[in-house]
């Protein structure tokens, strides 16, 4: 199923530290997941979504920052 959210599947989002810039592009996408913390992104929340959905969230960050990991890998 396309896009459809797997319910055996989690995911975590690491964050390049070095890489982010602060841009707040992720914020903005999904402001229950991301805040800047210091001028850097950080998870805030649990990662949820549909697959689809996070990908393109992770695709937004202009300095490919972001990594989208299923959990466990």
């Amino acid at each position: 199923m396309s896009g459809s959210r797997d319910a055996t599947r989690e995911w975590r989002v690491e964050v390049d530290r070095n890489r982010c810039l602060g841009t707040g592009a992720c914020v903005y996408a999904a402001p229950s997941i991301f805040d800047l913390v210091d001028g850097v992104a950080t998870v805030i929340g649990p990662v949820d979504g549909t697959d689809e959905a996070l990908a393109d969230i992770v695709a937004e960050c202009p300095t490919e920052a972001l990594r989208l990991v299923r959990s466990g890998d």
